[in-house]
Parts: structure tokens; sequence; C-alpha cells
């Protein structure tokens, strides 16, 4: 259970111009004006033909630099929490923690939410056509060794609404952010972790 949440997580063309971009623009805004953010999300991931390999759904709450917090509650209880130097992901099923260093989460697709650089400087941007009522822009990263081939974004009204990521194995996940509320403040301590008593522990904590 544990190692498929995590291989999602760790798993978020034509060159940049600012002048056809505007997607790219709204998506810029959006990372620039965004400190913290909190929403509901459900995922889904397919395999290379397509098929459904799980569902899942929950909570994120986030705080740059380098703090978030995906609580999933479904299908079943599990948590990554940062404090921006390390990384818990707690499985309540297996009772089974894994910590790693923040670093690790560089390449992966989920930090473009707590990117501090212009996006051009980390991807080829494409705008795509609009569908679905969201406005479209295609992320390919520069670096050769990223964890993911392209990443879609949607925006509705300007904020983040869908991200579609496609991996190195060719497998699709998408994740639908709803109740989207943007710079709310947290209390203190959120974005730490203590392990629940008896759990297994898996790296440094």
């Amino acid at each position: 259970m544990l190692k498929n949440t995590l291989f999602i997580f760790f798993c978020v063309l034509s060159p940049f111009a600012m002048a056809d971009n505007s997607v790219a623009q709204q998506l810029q805004r959006f990372l620039d004006n965004t400190q913290s953010l909190s929403a509901q999300f459900e995922q889904t991931l397919l395999n290379e033909y397509s098929e459904l390999m799980q569902q899942s759904a929950g909570e994120l709450r986030m705080q740059r630099p380098g703090k978030f917090r995906w609580d999933y509650t479904k299908p079943y209880e599990q948590n990554i929490v940062s404090n921006g130097r390390k990384i818990w992901m707690y499985d309540a099923e297996l009772e089974q923690v894994s910590v790693r260093p923040y670093e690790q989460l560089e390449s992966s697709p989920v930090n473009l939410l707590d990117n501090q650089q212009p996006l051009e400087t980390l991807f080829s941007l494409q705008a795509m056509p609009a569908q679905e009522g969201q406005d479209w822009v295609k992320l390919i990263p520069r670096k050769a060794d990223s964890d993911f081939q392209q990443m879609l974004v949607g925006l509705h009204n300007g904020r983040i609404k869908t991200m579609r990521l496609l991996d190195n194995f060719n497998q699709k996940t998408e994740i639908i952010f709803t109740d989207l509320t943007i710079n709310p403040s947290f209390k203190s301590g959120l974005f730490e972790f203590s392990p629940p008593a008896g759990a297994d522990i898996m790296g440094d904590f």
C-alpha cells in the first residue's frame, strides 16, 4: 500500500515564449502570489495501458518554503509531511514510517507548488487548447534525470485545478484540486510529524 502512494508521490517541446504563452503567465502569477494553500484533492493512477491502478483522496496543506502535508483519507489513511528538512511518510495500515531528506523532492512534479524559480528555468512550456472549463499548459522538464516526462496543468480562473503527470514508466497520475484556499494561516506544528507508538521507522528520523 505504502509503496504505491510513494511511487505516485515521487514520480506534478516548444521553447518558452512570453508573447503566446498567456496560460504559462497565469501559472507563474499563481505560483508567485501563493505563499500557502489548502485544498481537497482526488488522485488517480493509470498504468501504461490506461488501466486504473489506484484512486485516492484527501487534503493538501502547503506553506513555502518547503512545508507541506498530504493527508490521504481514501482508500486508507496515509500522511506525507515535510518541514522543509525531512519528509515523513506514514502508512497507518502497515504502521510504518519512511523518512527521507527534503532534497530528494527536487525533481518530483509535486515540487512545482513549492518552486521558487521562474518556470522557464526548469521547464519548456507550451500553451494547450482550453478544454473542460480550464486553460492548459504543458511543462516538460529541462533536466534529463527528472522523475517525469511531462506535466499538464489546468487552471480555472487563474488558479490551479488539475495536474496530469506522465512518468518515466508511462504511468499517468491525475490530481484534481477542489475547495482551494490561497494564503491561509496554519497552526504551529502542523508540518511536524511524531510517529505513533509502535510504528516501524525506516530512515533517519
